[in-house]
């Protein structure tokens, strides 16, 4: 031991053990650039450490250099991989620990949970008290889609410079300032006066969840791998549905006092206060000796082009996104809150926040087992039969409507499983899909083809729900579903 000891101080380490309970997993990989984490990287990778090639790695062949700049990451490979304490680490060693470390989820995910679940909380309380609101500024379903879409088109704009912010200043700013500029747009909802007024509102919080959206995704991005990339995505989710859960009470309570000017005041306070406890709370995962840019730097946009050109599955996973996210903003979002509201069902606000929290809810359950699925099977394979099942609710929603409260919880709750199936996974598969220099070119272009749906589906359907009827909005967002889930049904070949 004193010899391993004198060894890793010649390499720069002077306390090697508790240094190396110091060190996140994610330093040591990306001193190691690991990838795929797959049995024949291990070895690749292995084989490199193994300078003298004796079929074991010594504190000499880190001496030599294996870990140039990065003595503590070396520290980790003796200190906390070496089972045996022989001052040497074997492959079996090497390929357990490895595997054990990328397969669990870093804790640093949990503050950032923390946030989206204050998060959710504003955006469940929205929920009972938007068709009040409308009703009050006597908006029809077209404007109500409108107003929605204006949401989708800044979050759309947004999502660029967002992705262009988070590699140069970190995710921490974007995290705590995309909360700061959703609760302004609150507060701008409280102020609105008319369907204009409303729309700038929503363009302003469109820009802030894009901006909220981006630091959270590449913070998940950052702290995960292969093995756990939906695991650890899923705490984010799961924290927003559990807010969402709660936050329709909240809404409906203080609707049942508050005119819905104060309460979107009320709201976009709590926001407020959730962006300064994300400053206070949240450490930046970015590793700026890591991922320092280059001198010049290629635009956003270039990446943007290449992700698309050089990922075939970037492309699929863009088109599910647009058709789920088209669907959930015309039919779930924009026609059936209005549904909700009207006759002949006419539901008070606390009912409606009754029904959008159970879908919040379900999704909520089925975070964890859906995440480790995801991991075990692939996350692009789950997104197929999401589609199916999303489309099978819209499709029953008229038909659910009929039978009052009970109907329509139960078609709630089969489009919450859709929802929840979806869940992180087109985030993890384009992850896993793209290269460390393109990853937030490719999420911003996943992001961005969500927010096309947005966009595109609350004005559309609104639309349609306005000239046809709602039973016409929903069936067009079932077949959009179901075709689309035929069309990426089968993987790109890897």
């Amino acid at each position: 031991m004193w010899r391993r000891g004198a060894a890793l101080r010649r390499v720069g380490v002077g306390r090697g053990a508790a240094t190396a309970r110091r060190v996140p997993p994610q330093q040591v990989f990306r001193a190691l650039r690991l990838r795929r984490f797959d049995a024949a990287e291990l070895r690749t990778v292995f084989d490199r450490l193994d300078a003298d090639a004796r079929g074991s790695v010594t504190a000499r062949d880190l001496e030599r250099g294996a870990f140039p700049g990065d003595p503590e990451a070396a520290a980790v490979l003796l200190d906390r991989y070496d089972d045996d304490g022989d001052g040497a680490l074997s492959f079996d060693e090497f390929e357990k620990h490895v595997t054990r470390d990328a397969s669990r989820r870093d804790a640093r995910i949990w503050p950032i949970a923390g946030t989206m679940f204050l998060g959710g909380i504003s955006v469940g309380a929205v929920m009972p008290v938007m068709p009040a609101l409308v009703t009050d500024l006597g908006l029809s379903p077209a404007d109500y889609g409108v107003v929605v879409g204006c949401f989708g088109l800044a979050k759309l704009v947004g999502n660029a410079p967002a992705a262009r912010l988070v590699e140069s200043r970190g995710r921490r700013p974007l995290i705590a300032g995309g909360l700061g500029l959703i609760a302004l747009g609150f507060g701008a909802v409280g102020a609105a006066d008319g369907v204009g007024g409303l729309a700038a509102a929503r363009l302003v919080t469109g820009v802030g969840v894009a901006a909220l959206v981006t630091g959270s995704s590449m913070a998940a991005a950052d702290l995960s791998t292969p093995l756990n990339r939906a695991s650890t995505a899923a705490p984010l989710g799961a924290a927003f549905s559990a807010g969402t859960v709660c936050g329709p009470a909240l809404g409906g309570a203080l609707a049942s006092r508050l005119d819905p000017s104060t309460t979107f005041f009320a709201i976009g306070g709590l926001v407020a206060l959730d962006a300064v406890l994300a400053w206070a709370a949240i450490r930046d995962t970015r590793d700026v000796r890591a991922e320092e840019p280059p001198a010049r730097a290629p635009s956003m946009l270039a990446d943007a082009r290449a992700a698309w050109r050089d990922v075939p599955e970037i492309r699929r996973l863009c088109l599910a996104n647009v058709t789920y996210w088209m669907a959930a903003a015309g039919a779930n979002m924009t026609v059936l809150p209005l549904v909700l509201a009207g006759p002949p069902l006419a539901f008070a606000p606390a009912t409606i926040g009754t029904l959008f929290a159970g879908q919040a809810a379900i999704a909520l359950v089925a975070a964890a087992p859906v995440a480790a699925l995801a991991d075990r099977v692939g996350p692009a394979r789950l997104v197929p039969p999401a589609l199916v099942v999303a489309g099978a609710a819209y499709a029953a929603f008229p038909a659910a409507a009929a039978h009052g409260y009970e109907g329509v919880a139960a078609a709630m709750a089969v489009s919450a499983v859709g929802g929840a199936l979806l869940g992180s996974a087109p985030t993890a598969a384009a992850t896993n899909a793209a290269p460390a220099e393109r990853r937030a070119a490719a999420l911003a272009l996943l992001r961005a083809s969500g927010d096309v749906g947005l966009l595109a589906g609350a004005a559309t359907l609104g639309s349609v729900a306005a000239a046809a009827g709602t039973d016409a909005a929903f069936g067009g967002a079932a077949l959009a579903c179901v075709a689309t889930a035929a069309a990426v049904r089968a993987p790109p070949p890897r």
